[in-house]
């Protein structure tokens, strides 16, 4: 009789410890990382953005292509191959305009201006000393590689914001424009000199004492 009441309490605690086990197992697999062992996705260039602000007003305007993270440098004596595919492909007749790095512009043909802030981590703003019509290309490098952004709007702009795809500190921005896409400087309006207008009036009088005299 006793013997049975021993098998009894042994049979009720495994059926007990059986019925723990799945909620004891799911806790054990949270505290191995609670799906953490998930394979990362990987990085592209949707995972930063380059935006530019119309002079006219109106909501920001994103990108609408990107070149997908490639590893090393974008824009050093040369410009990558990868980038320059990217280019000819979206902006086709291109100009290089500067390369913005440690507070230095390396400008280009059109001295353009550019440059950017970081204002927090792997992102900032970025602005040009004169305005461009759109489309242009902005090149992002950070960490061990780059991506570049391609925007076509139908407004002219001379800032932005840029977000980097690894979340990394820039380390340098580049910008590309189309071929004449840069606006033409307002006509400027020309004042004669003290000198020039005092001789415009001496020959108004001149011309006024002359025929007095006709008429005399």
């Amino acid at each position: 009789m006793k013997a049975l009441m021993v098998l009894s309490s042994a049979l009720v605690l495994t059926g007990l410890l059986g019925a723990m086990a799945p909620e004891v197992m799911a806790k054990s697999d949270k505290g191995k990382g609670g799906g953490s062992s998930q394979p990362t996705a990987p990085l592209t260039c949707a995972s930063g953005a380059v935006t530019s602000n119309p002079l006219a007003g109106g909501a920001s305007l994103s990108y609408s292509q990107c070149l997908d993270p490639v590893s090393g440098n974008d824009v050093t004596s040369s410009i990558s191959a990868d980038l320059t595919a990217f280019l000819d492909r979206t902006l086709g007749d291109w100009v290089f305009d500067g390369k913005y790095e440690d507070g230095r512009n390396s400008s280009g043909p059109n001295d353009l201006g550019f440059s950017w802030v970081q204002t927090g981590k792997g992102s900032g703003t970025w602005s040009l000393a004169q305005a461009v019509t759109t489309p242009f290309v902005i090149s992002l490098k950070a960490g061990n590689g780059y991506a570049a952004y391609y925007v076509d709007g139908n407004t002219s702009t001379s800032s932005g914001t840029w977000a980097t795809f690894d979340q990394k500190d820039l380390s340098h921005a580049s910008i590309f424009v189309a071929r004449g896409a840069i606006l033409p400087e307002e006509p400027n309006t020309t004042v004669p000199e003290p000198a020039s207008a005092a001789a415009l009036v001496l020959v108004g009088l001149s011309a006024a004492g002359l025929r007095r005299k006709k008429q005399a």
